[in-house]
């Protein structure tokens, strides 16, 4: 593991501060080995059994809009998971290489394709959904000021091949709302799926 920025450092002391627990920092590698990034995971913070897991090193790298300029936060990406669940970790890494490589903004709502699907044989939830985080520290995870720059976290939760056409359809909004009046417990691999009105 390369000896991290001061940024990296500053962006690993607030996501601790938010997460709680004891920290291990691990680095991985995308297929080719072009690419790396380091996770920041902690045992037990949110409730026994449960870990969280933040990326550092992401917002170093700046992210466009559709017209060419620079989006104005730089985003980290954050997940709570089954502790047992190791795959979690791969796939928030994973993750984030997809956006490194995009390099173009993204923002509560937006999916990244067919994540789990590297790790898992026919996983139900194939596709990460990107929120604005809300299992730590009250549904309140604050901004970083970094120099010039601006941090925010995106929470990775796992969906439905289903669920994405529909946020594909009627937007990220929408749907958060039905998660939270269905009381849909994002933890559970096996959870139900969003049941949609017509």
């Amino acid at each position: 593991m390369a000896v991290p920025s001061a940024q990296c450092k500053m962006v690993a002391k607030h996501a601790l501060r938010v997460f709680g627990g004891q920290l291990k920092v691990q680095a991985y590698y995308d297929d080719a080995r072009t690419l790396s990034i380091d996770l920041l995971t902690t045992l037990d913070s949110l409730h026994a059994g449960v870990k969280s897991i933040g990326t550092i090193g992401l917002s170093e790298i700046p992210l466009l809009t559709a017209d060419g300029n620079e989006f104005g936060t730089r985003v980290e990406l954050c997940a709570g998971a089954l502790t047992q669940e190791t795959y979690w970790e791969n796939a928030v890494a994973s993750a984030a290489f997809h956006i490194r490589k995009q390099q173009a903004a993204v923002m509560p709502g937006d999916v990244v394709r067919d994540i789990f699907s590297e790790y898992l044989v026919r996983p139900k939830m194939p596709h990460i959904y990107l929120t604005i985080p809300f299992m730590w520290n009250d549904s309140y995870f604050p901004e970083l000021q970094y120099s010039t720059l601006k941090v925010n976290w995106l929470q990775c939760i796992a969906i439905y091949e289903e669920e994405r056409v529909f946020i594909e359809q009627y937007g990220g909004d929408v749907f958060d709302n039905l998660l939270s009046e269905q009381e849909i417990n994002t933890l559970d691999c096996n959870r139900p799926r969003i049941v949609f009105s017509d």
